[in-house]
């Protein structure tokens, strides 16, 4: 083509030339001529599907003939007014047009070179670039413009790194080519070599505050094509980082160095023409340079690229579907790239660095190295030999609250297909993802990074019609997947919000008994927005049973998930549109709620729904005053109207005859009843079906014990079940209730160096005490070694037989390494409160503290050496924070009433905790 074109432009030339009244600057028009010949060639090869990068090359090697013809004219010219020698001078292509690429109506950035010379040298090449210049500027082209002498050059380069970046793609056009080649050498020399570091480092964080100003995602409404996340400049900048680290200027080199695989050079590189061809549509579309996708903008492109859909809204969609799937490649796999060469693309101090489990050392676990809050594999094979670290692995990175290295990722990404319909139906793979699910405050990271690799997909073959989804509605700022993502990274904040609005919400998720159903109820909302249907909540519901089942979900535990997707959007419809004075609107929402579990789930759901939408405007203090005015009425019916007590007392008869029907004959019926009649509402609201049957099998060994064994009152049952999976051991309880019961199993645990993930503790009314612990090693692995379970075993017998028994001689025996780092205060401050008005019969005590080995131990003891009796416990740590719920009452059983008694309580738990 440049051959075709220099005929072109030298025969008009000649042409003109041979009228030799004209002046040079009559050249003008045949160069205007010539522009709006090839430009209107440009076009309609656009027109007619060119790729965009074919398309910009061919107009950046329009430039460069035209450029060189200037050239000559410009020194022709200079030399019949200059007989002496004429100077060294050299006219580069830089940025975009250096790297051979250029879309409509974009600037042209040139660079006039010469050598460290006299004036008398700097004069005449002043002569030359305004001759250029002049004639670029009538010709009516925006110039980006520079004249340097090689050590002005150096020197800016090392002093402005964008000035580096630009001159990496230097090109040379014409002039003294040895003057350019001298360049290159000095450019390699002087400012690449051992300069490496600096100049990664910030390419890595330019490109992290790019990222962040368009939001950290992909998925925005009106993206901006070159600077966006997943735009032309994450492609560029794999280039440059590559370029200066390995020597790598193409992704097939990237190939050959084995980095990428050529399918992934593919992907990479049909990303990029499909940007480009956009953003030449775009400056068509406006007669000017501009990178913003608009809503408008969108529809025309999407005609003018032929999307063959029945209405302009369906082409729109379908074409921002494209366009996502493309940015979508070229920010998650351009990002891993660009962080494997420059080392992490993460500070080493993330946000909750100061939490437990952020490594700081080099650690193996299941095949994976941990090291400076970045996960690994061991070896090629990792996946090979057990594929269920697939899913394993985001398991770990939740709990040891660190990053997927960039190999990793890579890794994993090329291990997709192994994903497949019978891995998903996995035992172990259905336990670790609700392991996933049920961790507070941490759910959303991991999906978002299951989503990036396209794990979550294929996980949840329900979500994966949602990726790239656009909404066209008035308050989505978002695509259907990133809206869910949102919304499950909103529910993650509320856990230690210290300002509202999510402040208010978060005693509601610290005390959700079923963090799991919240989350995956989250993630299904939307499901059926991709059947484009009027009612899409019930089509979500249908993708909801589908998964409660593959997930094994049944009892409350399905229904509770179906009713918060098919009703995600009733709260806050009823909140806008009806009376809320009306008792007959309140009844009708109870009677849709029907439990207080339910309405405290729709609550937080409806919360992170409404934020999640990416639209601030949407969401206002008048309809979070609504929502909470329906929510406190709605709570006062469930309580206080005999029909919704009646419902709750309906649920319980039904658990107690399901659970009748399944258990073992050998129970009497007379056991279950007494079970049932003797544990407060709260207790079945919480516990598992399955762990009730669990209870009511062990208080069944307890009691019979009791009637075996002559010398059996002190001593407790015990029963161990393993989730190694899920990462915990489940540690059951069951002895006569007695002072420090609570103490001294805690104080057991602590003793064996074993953390206390959660708890819940209940008491029968004929003195039986429940005590159920989610327990981990110090590694956050099932407690399955036998020695660990005996010496839990020995040390609670010994406890529970002595009237008074000393831990510290137990705790002085355990490794002297703690497990947490020191945290800033002011991050997780201690905050101990008291609650008379959740409760009729009890006192409750909320506790939220940075967790450490042997915390509940302090509390209980606290509690016991006041005189308190400890009736029932909620115990979670979420994010390496305590948050624990006690209730309590006085030696006779009632409520405690003193304020200087809980004046006392409060100060000695603060005085406890701080030891």
């Amino acid at each position: 083509m440049p051959v075709y074109l220099e005929k072109v432009l030298r025969h008009a030339e000649r042409k003109l030339v041979h009228k030799s009244h004209l002046r040079p600057t009559d050249l003008l028009d045949i160069y205007r001529r010539f522009l709006k010949l090839e430009e209107h060639r440009l076009k309609l090869e656009h027109v007619h599907g060119t790729g965009g990068r074919e398309l910009c090359q061919k107009r950046a090697d329009v430039i460069t003939v035209m450029l060189r013809h200037l050239w000559t004219g410009a020194w022709e010219t200079h030399q019949r007014s200059h007989l002496d020698k004429p100077p060294r001078v050299a006219l580069l292509a830089v940025g975009g047009f250096g790297r051979g690429e250029l879309n409509p109506y974009s600037d042209i950035d040139i660079l006039f070179l010469y050598p460290n010379e006299g004036s008398k040298e700097t004069g005449q090449v002043n002569d030359i670039v305004q001759h250029i210049l002049y004639m670029l500027w009538d010709i009516g082209f925006q110039v980006g413009h520079a004249t340097r002498t090689m050590q002005e050059l150096v020197t800016q380069a090392n002093g402005d790194l964008r000035t580096k970046t630009s001159l990496l793609e230097a090109r040379f056009l014409c002039g003294d080519e040895p003057l350019f080649a001298e360049f290159e050498r000095s450019f390699e020399r002087r400012c690449l070599r051992g300069h490496e570091k600096e100049f990664l480092e910030w390419r890595v964080a330019d490109q992290r505050d790019r990222h962040e100003k368009a939001g950290n995602t992909i998925a925005l409404q009106e993206p901006n094509v070159k600077n966006g996340c997943g735009g032309l400049r994450d492609y560029q900048n794999l280039l440059w980082v590559g370029k200066v680290k390995r020597g790598l200027a193409t992704t097939q080199q990237f190939v050959d160095a084995q980095l990428i695989t050529a399918t992934e050079r593919k992907q990479l590189d049909r990303a990029y023409d499909f940007l480009l061809r956009i953003r030449t549509e775009l400056h068509y579309q406006q007669k000017r340079s501009g990178d913003v996708l608009t809503l408008r903008l969108q529809g025309q492109i999407a005609s003018s690229f032929g999307y063959q859909h029945r209405t302009i809204l369906r082409r729109m969609e379908a074409f921002m579907r494209d366009y996502y799937e493309h940015t979508s490649l070229l920010f998650n796999l351009g990002n891993t790239l660009c962080n494997r060469l420059c080392g992490s693309g993460k500070p080493h101090r993330t946000r909750w660095a100061f939490l437990p489990f952020h490594a700081t050392h080099r650690e193996e676990i299941d095949g994976f190295v941990l090291e400076n809050g970045e996960l690994e594999a061991l070896s090629t094979t990792t996946f090979g030999e057990e594929p269920l670290r697939l899913v394993r692995v985001f398991l770990l990175a939740q709990q040891h609250n660190a990053e997927l290295g960039p190999e990793l990722k890579l890794r994993l990404r090329r291990r997709l297909y192994m994903a497949d319909r019978r891995f998903i139906y996995l035992t172990a793979v259905r336990d670790t993802l609700l392991a996933i699910l049920s961790r507070k405050g941490q759910v959303g990271r991991a999906l978002r990074t299951m989503h990036e690799l396209g794990f979550l997909g294929r996980f949840f073959p329900e979500f994966r019609p949602l990726t790239c989804l656009v909404q066209h509605e008035f308050f989505h700022r978002y695509t259907a997947d990133e809206h869910t993502l949102v919304c499950i990274e909103t529910l993650d904040k509320i856990i230690d919000a210290k300002e509202p609005p999510l402040s208010k919400y978060r005693a509601l998720l610290q005390q959700a008994g079923r963090p799991h159903i919240l989350y995956l109820a989250m993630l299904l909302h939307d499901t059926g927005k991709s059947e484009n249907s009027k009612n899409h909540a019930e089509a979500s519901a249908i993708n909801a049973v589908r998964v409660a089942r593959r997930m094994h979900l049944k009892g409350t535990d399905l229904s509770t998930l179906v009713f918060l997707v098919d009703h995600h959007l009733t709260m806050s419809e009823i909140a806008r549109r009806k009376n809320l004075d009306n008792e007959e609107t309140i009844i009708e929402f109870a009677r849709i709620v029907q439990t207080q579990e339910r309405l405290d789930l729709l609550m937080l759901l409806t919360f992170a729904d409404t934020q999640g939408t990416g639209a601030a405007r949407s969401y206002s203090d008048w309809k979070d005053l609504l929502l909470w005015q329906l929510y406190h009425r709605t709570t006062r019916a469930l309580s206080g109207i005999k029909e919704f007590v009646a419902v709750v007392e309906q649920a319980r008869v039904e658990t107690q005859q399901r659970i009748l029907k399944n258990l073992d004959r050998q129970f009497d019926p007379g056991e279950i009843a007494a079970h049932f009649d003797n544990l407060p509402p709260s207790y079945f609201e919480t516990v598992s079906e399955d762990l009730i049957r669990e209870h009511i099998s062990i208080v069944h060994g307890f009691l019979k014990y009791q009637i075996t064994h002559d010398d059996a009152s002190l001593q407790p049952i015990i029963r161990w079940r393993h989730f190694p999976e899920q990462g915990y051991s489940e540690l059951i309880v069951v002895t006569w209730d007695r002072e420090r019961i609570f103490a001294r199993v805690t104080g057991s645990v602590a003793a064996c160096s074993l953390t206390i993930l959660k708890a819940d503790i209940f008491t029968r009314a004929d003195d039986i005490a429940i005590e159920t612990f989610y327990v981990a090693t110090e590694r956050l692995e099932a407690v399955t070694d036998p020695r660990d379970l005996a010496a839990f075993q020995k040390i609670l017998y010994q406890a529970m037989s002595m009237e008074q028994f000393d831990f510290n001689t137990a705790f002085a025996r355990r490794a002297a390494k703690p497990r947490f780092p020191v945290y800033d205060a002011s991050e997780l401050p201690t905050l101990v409160s008291v609650d008379q008005r959740a409760s009729r019969a009890h006192t409750l005590l909320d506790i939220q503290t940075a967790d450490y080995p042997g915390l509940l131990y302090r509390i209980a003891c606290a509690i016991a050496d006041l005189g308190i009796n400890l009736v029932s416990a909620r115990v979670t740590t979420e994010k390496g924070a305590a948050l624990d719920t006690f209730y309590l009452c006085d030696k006779d059983g009632k409520k405690i009433e003193s304020e200087k008694v809980l004046t006392a309580l409060t100060e000695e738990i603060r005085k406890r905790i701080a030891e």
